[in-house]
């Protein structure tokens, strides 16, 4: 099971960004969250939406159902504290296992499907320049380019209920499964994605030919970057 995760704080402290990647009963189960800048405890709420979504996961729960319990199990410990009244997460949860691949996200956090030398699938974005793609207004690769791109429409945390966006396909052999923040896919375009992965023999030298290219876009000024790659190998 080819993965590799990488995160850098980038221009803003804290870290608001947590990912984590676990081998389990033949599956690879991923969870990345990027905690809301500007709120109080962005960085505790990333990390500890993250935990309930993996332990989801490890109780043999799906992606929707990981991303709702996460959600269920922050706005309980809202109640009791006030510093987490007002923060929240992005999310995407993914479990890959006998070569199928299932995720779920809710933000603007994004996850991304190569085969076949293109972009097969992508995660939907909880924001209005993506409802403005959905409607045909922009190209999907615009949708960094708009200068109010910021706005998310639901996140975990800030509502009692969320209905996490899902997809499920099979993986071919060479395929690429890619799990970014905003901090990585605002200065990456998906063709650059798909060109590197082209390059690449492994997720960690997938991932580092995109992260050369994110850095030396953002100068590490940007946003908390974080990713997870996977890489589907011949069997």
């Amino acid at each position: 099971m080819d993965h590799y995760s990488y995160t850098n704080v980038g221009g803003h402290e804290p870290n608001c960004d947590f990912s984590q990647v676990v081998e389990h009963e033949g599956s690879v189960l991923m969870v990345l969250c990027d905690g809301l800048n500007g709120l109080p405890s962005g960085d505790q709420a990333a990390k500890i939406i993250s935990d309930a979504a993996m332990g989801a996961f490890l109780e043999g729960k799906a992606p929707s159902e990981a991303c709702q319990t996460a959600n269920q199990k922050f706005r309980e410990m809202q109640f009791d504290n006030v510093d987490l009244r007002r923060a929240g997460a992005t999310i995407c949860a993914v479990k890959i296992k006998d070569g199928k691949c299932c995720w779920a996200n809710v933000g603007d956090s994004h996850i991304y499907h190569f085969s076949g030398g293109e972009l097969a699938h992508h995660s939907v974005d909880d924001t209005p320049t993506y409802r403005s793609f959905e409607r045909g207004e922009i190209e999907y690769e615009a949708i960094r380019e708009i200068d109010d791109r910021t706005g998310m429409s639901v996140c975990i945390g800030q509502k009692e209920t969320v209905e996490p966006h899902v997809e499920s396909f099979d993986l071919a052999s060479g395929d690429g499964i890619l799990v970014c923040s905003d901090g990585l896919w605002e200065y990456v375009y998906e063709t650059e994605m798909l060109i590197d992965l082209h390059k690449s023999y492994t997720a960690k030298d997938w991932a580092q030919k995109m992260l050369l290219r994110a850095t030396q876009r953002s100068h590490l000024k940007g946003d908390n970057l974080t990713l997870i790659t996977y890489f589907r190998l011949a069997v």
